[in-house]
């Protein structure tokens, strides 16, 4: 039985360390709708002044974290980056009452939004390689596992800025 028990915790110890893990080459995967991930590259991230401020303000919000915060981390964080976006890209176009082949193509259209913005993040990502807050300040502890990528931009951000502009423009035209 302890033998099992041991199996188990290797395991899960190796399974919270692959789902950390990432793909370095993820931006220059082909891309659905933009010519390319580096087409959409974002300026350079702040410089080490306004990064000192960035981890002030990070900080102060550690410090005002409670149980409902720390749900919604663990409800965003589950899956992929565009996961739950996904979830509510379905149920919206359900709620709407559309016919299933509009349902189909309006998921299509927020699903490839949401892998170009990631493309597109990636590639930002390792242009500029930018460490994650917790390896520039030991008192910023994350909550969820750190992906061993660089942290700029932020896969989730970019993810929610492409799914809230598809549902915008959805609210829009329909």
């Amino acid at each position: 039985m302890n033998k099992f028990i041991l199996y188990i915790l290797v395991t899960s110890m190796m399974t919270c360390t692959l789902m950390a893990q990432v793909e370095p080459g993820a931006g220059q995967w082909k891309t659905w709708v933009i010519p390319s991930g580096s087409a959409l590259r974002l300026p350079a991230p702040p410089d080490s002044e306004i990064t000192a401020t960035e981890l002030r303000w990070v900080r102060e919000c550690i410090s005002q974290r409670d149980q409902a915060t720390l749900a919604a981390i663990h409800f965003w964080d589950a899956g992929s980056p565009g996961y739950r976006w996904m979830q509510l890209a379905q149920q919206s176009v359900v709620n709407a009452g559309l016919p299933a082949p509009l349902q189909t193509r309006a998921l299509a259209l927020v699903a490839a939004a949401i892998s170009d913005a990631t493309i597109a993040a990636w590639d930002s990502k390792y242009a500029y390689n930018r460490s994650h807050p917790s390896d520039l300040d030991p008192a910023v502890a994350p909550v969820v596992a750190v992906p061993q990528s660089p942290s700029y931009p932020s896969e989730h951000a970019v993810t929610a800025g492409a799914a809230a502009t598809w549902r915008t423009k959805r609210r829009l035209h329909g």
